[in-house]
């Protein structure tokens, strides 16, 4: 099967640092009332990645507001920014992203990596794996991020693999689980929940 081709996307840079150059104000400012096609022009014309870092220093709300406002007129091309932005949000908590199994081994934070709970059902670990996988595709990065956005692609993966089933997930839950509550994440604070918020 051939690969798809990545779409590259050249303005990105020169596009997140016309914004950058405005200063916090003004980038809060675009955010919340900037023309529409100006909104859909940054989406569409920069890498997931680049945006993402861009609005991980910008107000919270602002970033809100400018998700809603984007996803109003180009849904399809802002659902991996908004995917991905959560995601990086969830993983600036401090959960552990490996632990030491009951088989001795150290293992990946299979339920961490996905951002799922430890009780989390077939459709909750389908929708986080589509939505990181969406996110982490390579024409989400630019060419020298994308040996690294594939490592954590590869993670995520095998974490889906891991948690896929409910036979899987019993398994995991075994070698893992003799760790505490606070090792993985709270059933209550989901990363998806704020994608959905958003994307409906």
């Amino acid at each position: 099967m051939a690969r798809k081709k990545i779409v590259e996307k050249p303005d990105s840079v020169r596009l997140i640092e016309s914004l950058e150059e405005k200063g916090a104000v003004e980038i809060d400012s675009f955010l919340l009332d900037g023309p529409i096609d100006e909104l859909k022009a940054l989406v569409t014309g920069c890498y997931c990645s680049d945006l993402v870092n861009l609005l991980l220093d910008a107000k919270k709300a602002s970033v809100r507001t400018f998700f809603r406002r984007a996803a109003g007129a180009c849904k399809r091309a802002i659902a991996p920014v908004v995917s991905l932005y959560n995601y990086r949000v969830y993983l600036s908590n401090p959960l552990p992203l490996s632990l030491k199994g009951n088989d001795g081994e150290i293992h990946l934070n299979y339920f961490v990596v996905l951002g799922v709970h430890l009780l989390a059902d077939d459709n909750i670990v389908a929708n986080a794996y589509k939505l990181l996988n969406k996110a982490h595709a390579p024409e989400s990065f630019p060419a020298p991020l994308r040996d690294i956005s594939a490592e954590r692609l590869d993670e995520i993966k095998l974490s889906h693999k891991m948690l896929k089933t409910p036979e899987s997930r019993e398994s995991t839950r075994a070698i893992l689980g003799a760790h505490p509550g606070y090792c993985f994440p709270e059933r209550d604070t989901s990363w998806m929940e704020a994608v959905a918020s958003i994307l409906g």
